[in-house]
């Protein structure tokens, strides 16, 4: 096996656009756990790593694509109502399974379905992005017996598994790691639906809670971000909430800071708030941001910048979904904190978010029309 760690751009496209990759297998890291895989269309390699792993079929086997523009690029339908959920979770650890009548992988369907994901680890997407083509992925393990998650063991007692290998360096691979969550989505013309309605199936919980995703693609999150959660995020949160009871959109809105929570909403922003008649306002507390807070949401729209910046920071996956509420709409700077001023300043801030949050709700409303 040609084993690289953390190979150079400029190695990697010396060695992929010059190599001999067919029907050749391939280590990779997923984000969370190794795999072994090989392109695509190399079925005398898939066959090599099904007969490895001591199973009959190719049930089970992943499709990795470099991003989700990959489907309008090469021709690939995608049903409109999964694509806002893909925004959402991926790059990451959800697998979605859909029809796909493409004949590239035919081989790879089960009942007329493949199962799709972009990959965390960025090495692995550019990888795939110089093969022009995407890979098949499964964990490294005998039918049955647990995933090897060991670098120093793979490539030992696994080494004739693999031809080549692509891992990052200095990274550290949980014993417990847990494999991707594996979602269905069923449509609702499909003959096992009998609901009439578009719905999500789980195949299989991994990493990501499936009540999360379930959540989110019936129910999305627009979270709303500011630095302590008790002036304006808050005014965000029961503004977006208030509005929606008007319309049909299929969101909730939520709130969080930065800080350590358990802190009641400023006296500004719950007057202001139970002027327009939002009584439960009274009843809020701050929150502090969790990991979870910003993959189970749709949008994270954060007040300023630096809010933004900190968010994308400590939540990089996360990163294309967090901007700022101006950013988002369109608007220059940051929307300043009210916490120590006058009343006159508070409805200042306050008529902002009404602002912006009105137009927030236009906004969601164009994206949310039907695609067909």
């Amino acid at each position: 096996m040609l084993l690289l760690k953390q190979p150079s751009v400029r190695k990697l496209e010396k060695l992929i656009l010059k190599g001999d990759f067919e029907n050749k297998t391939i280590l990779h890291f997923t984000g969370g756990m190794y795999g072994i895989g090989c392109k695509v269309s190399s079925r005398e390699a898939i066959a090599r790593i099904l007969r490895l792993k001591g199973r009959s079929d190719g049930k089970g086997l992943i499709v990795l694509i470099p991003h989700l523009d990959w489907f309008e690029f090469e021709g690939v339908p995608l049903p409109g109502k999964i694509r806002p959920l893909l925004e959402q979770y991926w790059p990451g650890n959800l697998s979605v399974v859909f029809s796909c009548a493409d004949p590239r992988f035919q081989h790879l369907a089960v009942e007329g379905k493949v199962a799709f994901r972009v990959p965390d680890d960025p090495l692995l997407r550019l990888v795939i992005e110089l093969l022009d083509e995407p890979i098949v992925s499964t964990s490294v393990n005998i039918a049955n017996l647990p995933p090897e998650n060991d670098l120093k063991r793979l490539t030992g007692m696994y080494a004739n598994w693999f031809d080549y290998g692509f891992v990052p360096s200095h990274i550290s691979v949980e014993y417990d790691a847990q494999p991707s969550t594996i979602v269905e989505y069923v449509a609702s013309r499909e003959r096992q639906n009998q609901s009439g309605l578009d719905e999500l199936r789980c195949l299989r919980e991994g990493s990501i809670p499936f009540h999360g995703v379930k959540k989110s693609f019936e129910l999305p999150t627009i979270l709303f971000v500011c630095t302590a959660n008790i002036c304006r995020s808050p005014i965000a949160e029961k503004l977006f909430n208030h509005y929606l009871r008007e319309t049909d959109l299929p969101y909730t809105g939520d709130s969080c800071g930065l800080l350590p929570g358990g802190q009641p909403i400023s006296a500004g922003s719950l007057q202001l708030l139970l002027e327009r008649g939002i009584l439960e306002a009274k009843d809020h507390f701050s929150k502090q941001f969790t990991p979870d807070m910003i993959s189970g949401s749709r949008l994270v729209l954060t007040m300023e910048e630096r809010q933004r910046d900190f968010l994308r920071g400590n939540e990089p996956n996360s990163s294309a979904k967090i901007l700022t509420l101006n950013e988002f709409l369109g608007e220059p700077g940051d929307i300043s904190d009210p916490f120590g001023s006058d009343i006159d300043n508070y409805r200042k801030i306050y008529e902002i978010i009404d602002d912006r949050v009105k137009r927030l709700i236009a906004k969601l409303r164009t994206q949310t029309r039907p695609t067909g």
